[in-house]
């Protein structure tokens, strides 16, 4: 029987995993596409289930499973993935966690609610764009004036996010396709090729490499302008959702 349901596809994710293959606590980990399973492909007993799930198709199959804990690791701008996971546990009555990822304040960064208000921000802002919000926000920064000639994309190495990019317009040359968190010396490196001078990108934490993105941008003169994170219902932290994992052994 499967003890543990984890939504993750994140860092934490994956370290919510090894707690339950240390503690050989059984464990389906969900995730939407097959970039967010790799990280766990080398451990040994985890089920790995791969695909978007509504709320109707997350609670049948906690009906089916039946297990002990929910925990919701996904990304903390995945606000939809979070209500449904949240709504479907209510539904198959099962226990939630939460795991909130520490916002890391960063100086120097010009911060924004939506889209809107930094497009019209880009808009007055001359000069290259090098974007680290993934495929989510192609769209939105298409509206960008000249954006096939400003923006540089980086997204997950997966066909889906590259066709998304493609058919939206921007260059080929323009789009890089890797996986992170990437390290200060590697953003800077992009950054530099792009002869980028601003950086738009996500408060994604510690865990999602956004120190490591301002200080590059930082070091490089450029200008950091973040898409605020949405307010997120109370959680834990991954250390207290590992010491919940392993209160199940006993």
């Amino acid at each position: 029987m499967i003890r543990v349901v984890i939504f993750g596809g994140t860092t934490e994710g994956r370290k919510l995993c090894e707690v339950c293959v240390e503690y050989a606590i059984s464990i389906l980990y969900c995730v939407a596409t097959t970039d967010g399973a790799r990280p766990v492909e080398t451990l040994q007993n985890v089920d790995a289930r791969i695909g978007r799930l509504g709320t109707a198709e997350m609670a049948t199959l906690l009906d089916e499973r039946k297990p002990a804990l929910v925990i919701d690791a996904t990304h903390p701008y995945a606000e939809e993935a979070g209500r449904n996971i949240a709504e479907a546990c209510q539904r198959a009555d099962i226990p939630l966690l939460r795991v909130a990822r520490e916002s890391v304040e960063e100086q120097n960064c010009i911060y924004f609610s939506g889209t809107d208000d930094l497009l019209a921000w880009l808009e007055q802002e001359p000069g290259n764009v090098f974007v680290t919000t993934g495929s989510s926000h192609a769209g939105a920064l298409s509206r960008l004036p000249d954006y096939r000639n400003r923006v540089w994309m980086r997204v997950l190495p997966s066909i889906d996010s590259l066709r998304i990019c493609l058919d939206l317009g921007y260059r080929p040359e323009r789009l890089i396709c890797m996986q992170g968190p990437f390290s200060e010396e590697l953003n800077r490196a992009m950054f530099g090729a792009a002869n980028a001078r601003i950086l738009v990108t996500k408060d994604s934490g510690a865990a999602g490499g956004f120190p490591e993105k301002v200080r590059a941008a930082g070091s490089l003169g450029m200008l950091t302008a973040v898409l605020s994170k949405p307010k997120e219902p109370d959680g834990v932290s991954l250390d207290e959702a590992c010491r919940r994992i392993v209160e199940l052994k006993t």
